[in-house]
């Protein structure tokens, strides 16, 4: 007998709950949703990508529904928060919103494969919610720019809820050109819609 077998360390099997990291499964989420769809997507595919079972999969996420929101808020997390940066009091309203249609554009490009997938599956139900607050959370940072330019007399009186919608519509067909083209670049881009933009609301000074 072969005493020396008997003290040799029992090697304990790990989990795929605590051996993949969610970060890598959200890539590999990311990846398939961009690439073939959500819908085309199974979660067989993503667990199969990262190595894991289906059913250690399903432990972490109980559908794929809930992936996907996991993914999306992953991608966006400090978004807002950064945005909410740039109506802060004391700030100028002429640079606080050139910062902002850079920021926008520049954190666009870099997630070009969220807002690709984003774009495929607009029809998704679930996605609805978040994109309305989405809207209306950005649309009120712009407003709110807008109004201290007023207030300062930088900005000619506008109508805020219109104009910060078409602006909001100009820096979103700005990223639809690069994702659907491959044209552009963020910083030039980003200048090039300011002074577009400012034309039109900026105050002339006598």
């Amino acid at each position: 007998m072969n005493h020396s077998s008997l003290y040799m360390p029992v090697m304990k099997k790990t989990s795929g709950r605590t051996k993949v990291p969610t970060s890598k499964i959200l890539k590999a989420a990311l990846d398939l949703f961009s690439t073939k769809g959500y819908q085309e997507t199974k979660m067989s595919e993503i667990a199969r990508l990262v190595d894991l079972s289906v059913g250690a999969l399903y432990l972490r996420f109980k559908s794929k529904e809930e992936l996907c929101l996991a993914l999306i808020n992953d991608q966006t997390k400090d978004y807002e928060s950064i945005t909410q940066e740039f109506t802060e009091a004391g700030l100028d309203p002429l640079q606080a919103l050139k910062d902002y249609i850079g920021f926008c554009l520049e954190y666009a490009f870099r997630k070009k494969q969220l807002l690709s997938m984003f774009m495929r599956e607009y029809r998704l139900s679930f996605i609805s919610p978040m994109r309305k607050k989405f809207l209306a959370s950005q649309q009120g940072i712009i407003i709110d720019i807008l109004a201290a330019g007023v207030k300062k007399g930088v900005f000619n009186p506008v109508n805020l809820e219109d104009t910060s919608l078409m602006i909001f519509a100009c820096i979103r067909g700005a990223v639809m050109m690069k994702i659907m083209f491959g044209i552009g670049d963020a910083r030039s881009m980003s200048a090039s819609l300011f002074n577009l933009i400012t034309l039109g609301i900026r105050k002339e000074r006598p």
